[in-house]
């Protein structure tokens, strides 16, 4: 369905902004507040730091990792109307895992924005719980960023293997045989530079398939792109 593309190419480019304020929220944002990296896992700086900074939490890990979870799943399954006619099985396991992968990171970010909000009002009157409350809630909010990383990932890489076949996504098959791949080693290695690289490679992954499906079929609300997108609108409003 053309309008399902055109859907996904808008959801590309807005999954790929959510994901660029999330990054430049934990290594910018956070940091000139007085939250560096190493303190994000430390629970006596970090729920106090929450309970200080309620409204910058919210807007960094709901307007970043939640929006961005969600939007990543309409990409999935825009692509998977675009390549389910060359590679119909290809496509259909894509698009579940990317799926699968959209909601596990929307699962991580509500699990860290409900468990480390209300851990931030307790830890003033029971510190030494809140603290070993909030290693349990860091690992299940990181274990569904792992299954995310990995899940999606395979999902990209499927998707990359069927347009390394196809003229018109060919350097975009490139991309995301890369980005796939560091993805999925990020669900198996947590460290800053692994989720750093994931995430970057993810950004990228998102805006240039956006643009690709938003060349293709035209954009759905925001007539911004290039002049082909603006011409393919143009026609198919003329047929409509």
């Amino acid at each position: 369905m053309e309008d399902l593309r055109r859907l996904g190419g808008e959801a590309g480019v807005l999954a790929g902004v959510a994901m660029a304020w999330l990054f430049l929220g934990f290594v910018v944002l956070f940091p000139s507040a007085g939250l560096n990296l190493v303190d994000q896992g430390n629970p006596h700086r970090y729920l106090p730091f929450i309970a200080r900074h309620a409204s910058m939490f919210w807007v960094v890990n709901i307007l970043g990792a939640l929006v961005a979870g969600l939007l990543s799943a309409v990409v999935y399954m825009a692509l998977h109307d675009r390549f389910k006619d060359e590679s119909p099985a290809t496509a259909r396991i894509g698009s579940f895992a990317g799926t699968m992968g959209a909601a596990a990171f929307a699962a991580a970010a509500l699990v860290r924005h409900t468990g480390f909000g209300w851990l931030s009002t307790i830890y003033a009157t029971n510190g030494v719980g809140a603290a070993h409350a909030f290693y349990a809630v860091s690992t299940v909010a990181g274990s569904f960023m792992g299954l995310g990383n990995v899940m999606a990932g395979l999902g990209i890489l499927l998707f990359g293997r069927v347009m390394q076949r196809h003229p018109r996504y060919n350097n975009l098959g490139y991309l995301s045989m890369g980005a796939g791949t560091a993805m999925v080693l990020a669900g198996f290695v947590t460290h800053p530079f692994s989720f750093a690289v994931s995430t970057i490679s993810a950004m990228a992954w998102f805006t240039r398939t956006a643009l690709a499906l938003r060349a293709e079929a035209g954009p759905a609300f925001f007539r911004w792109g290039t002049a082909k997108s603006r011409a393919n609108g143009r026609t198919q409003r003329r047929v409509a």
